[in-house]
């Protein structure tokens, strides 16, 4: 049976977030046809009859639907991808004075990014009375299939009396759920797998961002089926703490590197994959600093200054954590492949003999 066709162009609690992936999405296919030749207006028009085939064919497949707001996304991704690459000559060769500017314009930029991040995910409970709901049953989320036994509300803290269920959630069941005034879900914790999550109320909800979760992971491990257990939360204005019995973590928090996680959130990746993902993130926000620091032929310290700044005072400003140690070395790694690539005499990624109008004309 067909669905219906959506025809907004982004929806849903996480409107913006989705948005922002199918702008995403779709560039490397933009630059991956333009750099192999193929005229940039059919490399548009691919873009568009792919996105639609995939769009079609959601009709069949449950719990997805055709969006015709996807289709105009990919499609202005594609654009992008394929302006990249036209315009490539113009902001990757560019002459020492303006490689100054654009360095410490692209070090302002994520310097701006990660203050960004710090102001989504901090703690913004709207006014209460809450509402505390057990074994809540949402949208996108499992239902606990252990028991509720007691919960025990304070000033700063939430905790549970629990019965685990016969095996451990797949995907994430709430324990509870703290309803404000208008439903907004100001706090739920919850157990995914072997792991205790946390979710609060933030700003990124109101922007229909995504909502990554802080984890005390392998907390439950312990707790065999059939188990009575507590579990419990607890925070002021600098410190947020996890429990399951004895087992208690405190200083939980989002870093700079956490940025990411507002567009797309993986749950249930492990530590070090995530870890990985957010020094890598850093590079990407300053390799274009390294890159065009190296081309002003040594004037590229000001737009360096400003990422070291910012890796020190964002996270004092915004309340997140101190930038951890692998994301200064994804920074540094950033900034020396950038300044590597940008090196005078080193072959740049696109050659100073490409011509966009040839391919435009194409």
């Amino acid at each position: 049976m067909t669905r219906g066709w959506d025809f907004s162009l982004t929806s849903g609690d996480s409107a913006l977030a989705e948005l922002i992936q199918n702008l995403l999405l779709f560039i490397p296919l933009g630059v991956s046809l333009t750099l192999a030749g193929v005229w940039p207006r059919r490399v548009i028009v691919a873009g568009a009859a792919l996105s639609f085939t995939v769009e079609f064919l959601q009709q069949w497949i449950p719990g997805r639907d055709p969006s015709v707001g996807d289709i105009v996304s990919n499609t202005i991704s594609t654009a992008l991808g394929v302006l990249l690459v036209v315009a490539a000559p113009l902001w990757l060769l560019a002459p020492p004075r303006r490689s100054a500017w654009q360095a410490r314009f692209t070090a302002i930029i994520a310097v701006l990014v990660w203050y960004g991040t710090g102001a989504m995910l901090r703690q913004a409970f709207p006014p209460p009375p809450y509402q505390f709901v057990p074994r809540p049953d949402l949208p996108y989320f499992g239902r606990y299939q252990g028991e509720i036994l007691k919960i025990t509300e304070g000033i700063r803290s939430v905790e549970v009396l629990a019965v685990a269920p016969p095996y451990p959630p797949g995907r994430t069941s709430p324990l509870i759920a703290g309803l404000g005034p208008h439903d907004e879900r100001v706090l739920m914790l919850s157990v995914e797998g072997y792991d205790l999550t946390l979710r609060y109320y933030m700003p990124a909800l109101r922007a229909t961002l995504e909502q990554p979760d802080l984890r005390l992971r392998g907390a439950m491990k312990p707790v065999a089926p059939r188990d009575t257990f507590i579990a419990a939360t607890r925070h002021d204005s600098t410190n947020i703490c996890l429990r399951v019995n004895s087992t208690e973590r405190c200083h939980l928090g989002y870093t700079i590197g956490d940025g990411w996680k507002l567009i797309y959130y993986p749950e249930g990746r492990p530590a070090w994959m995530l870890g990985l993902i957010n020094l890598l993130w850093i590079a990407g926000c300053v390799i274009g600093v390294g890159y065009w620091g190296a081309r002003t032929g040594g004037g590229g310290g000001l737009a360096i200054g400003i990422v070291i700044a910012g890796l020190l005072m964002v996270p004092l400003l915004t309340g997140l954590k101190a930038t951890p140690v692998h994301e200064w070395i994804g920074a540094l790694g950033g900034l020396g492949v950038g300044w590597f690539l940008g090196t005078p005499g080193r072959r740049p990624g696109v050659s100073r003999d490409f011509d966009p109008g040839a391919v435009a004309r194409g």
